[in-house]
């Protein structure tokens, strides 16, 4: 499996490609990791029993990736008798080059699209984007993790054999409901107010999640009427090297500390979300968020902006709502009628994980697409 970030460096997509590894190694299959050595990482790891192997991109500003793929191909050409299948999380430019490669070393290719709007634009929309296509063309298999992205790929002139919708999946039994009691325990162990209703982000701290214009809005409005404290929890994104955003989110919590907290980031989300009654998710462009899963696995209803990827996750009345994203209004409706009926909406959301978005589910069709593409 390649993936242009990887443990330590967080990344939702890296995130699900782990989770995905850990179910099929217990299928009995053999998963490595290939990534990009970034500064400070050693070049051989060990993650989770996974071996994985990190590669240096080139110095230069501009085409770094010619250096990663030569890389990329001197690696793979010397364990090229020891896999089946390159399997990149990711379908950028820098990523379809699995394609090329796979058809040079006699292995089978799959590349996964995580962003809409993103991993595939520019599509032969330049010399680049050509390119991009070519290199896509030679690809076995083309995975969209939603609608929009299945969608792009037709737009973009692939062949609809190639393209297989496989969503992301959920461990459901990592991310599940907690009693009340238990509840009422996290509350306590995290410093949270025992009887507040709390509403929970999740989720890198850059601009495309539109955090700050959340929480911005959520003092300015003293969350919307319902007298829910906010806690955004987080990392600090790779785009925002100053800290800015995160910055000005710890000074808001400093300032309406009754309003917002700012947690940062943690490994073990689930105590949050077994803490809270609620996610709110206000990004504008997503995949197929996994924290609207994982929420949902965990029996919050979920209140997100109406943009790719949530909209197919959260159906209004049924396990959340969804708002016009920017638009302060129509978030504070679907706050107040989130919160009417959460408990209803949170066991749903449990329900529909369970019958659509299992992890265990989700890796037996990858296992049946492996199988096709080799011919078994």
């Amino acid at each position: 499996m390649y993936t242009g970030y990887f443990l330590p460096e967080y990344s939702g997509a890296a995130q699900q490609a782990l989770a995905l590894a850990r179910e099929l190694r217990d299928r009995g299959h053999v998963v490595e990791f290939v990534t990009v050595r970034w500064p400070g990482l050693p070049a051989e790891d060990l993650v989770e029993g996974f071996p994985v192997h990190r590669l240096t991109h080139g110095r230069r500003q501009k085409h770094r990736e010619f250096a990663l793929w030569f890389n990329l191909l001197r690696y793979a050409w010397s364990r090229r008798k020891d896999f089946d299948i390159l399997h990149s999380h990711g379908a950028y430019y820098t990523n379809a080059i699995v394609g090329p490669l796979g058809r040079l070393l006699g292995l089978k290719s799959l590349v996964k699209a995580s962003l809409a709007g993103d991993d595939l634009s520019g599509l032969k929309r330049s010399a680049t984007g050509w390119v991009h296509f070519w290199f896509l063309r030679s690809v076995d298999a083309c995975v969209a993790i939603s609608r929009d992205l299945e969608r792009e790929f037709l737009e973009g002139g692939l062949a609809p054999e190639r393209i297989h919708f496989l969503p992301n999946g959920v461990d459901l039994e990592l991310f599940a409901p907690v009693p009340a009691a238990r509840k009422l325990e996290l509350r306590r162990a995290l410093g949270l107010p025992e009887e507040r209703i709390i509403a929970v982000y999740v989720g890198v701290i850059d601009r495309r999640k539109n955090i700050l214009w959340l929480a911005e809005q959520w003092v300015e409005r003293q969350g919307f009427g319902t007298g829910a404290l906010l806690l955004v929890v987080g990392p600090q994104s790779r785009d925002d090297p100053e800290g800015r955003l995160v910055g000005r989110l710890r000074d808001l919590g400093q300032t309406f500390p009754d309003l917002l907290q700012f947690r940062g980031f943690n490994h073990d989300i689930r105590h949050y979300y077994g803490a809270a009654d609620l996610l709110v998710l206000p990004s504008r462009k997503e995949g197929l968020p996994n924290v609207v899963l994982e929420a949902m696995a965990s029996g919050l209803p979920c209140v997100t902006a109406q943009a790719s990827g949530s909209r197919e996750l959260v159906c209004d009345g049924t396990n959340g709502y969804t708002y016009v994203a920017d638009d302060a209004d129509s978030l504070a409706r679907a706050l107040t009628l989130c919160l009417g009926e959460r408990e209803a909406l949170g066991r749903r959301g449990r329900e529909l994980t369970v019958q659509q978005y299992s992890l265990a589910r989700i890796a037996d069709q990858y296992v049946a697409l492996y199988a096709r593409l080799l011919g078994a």
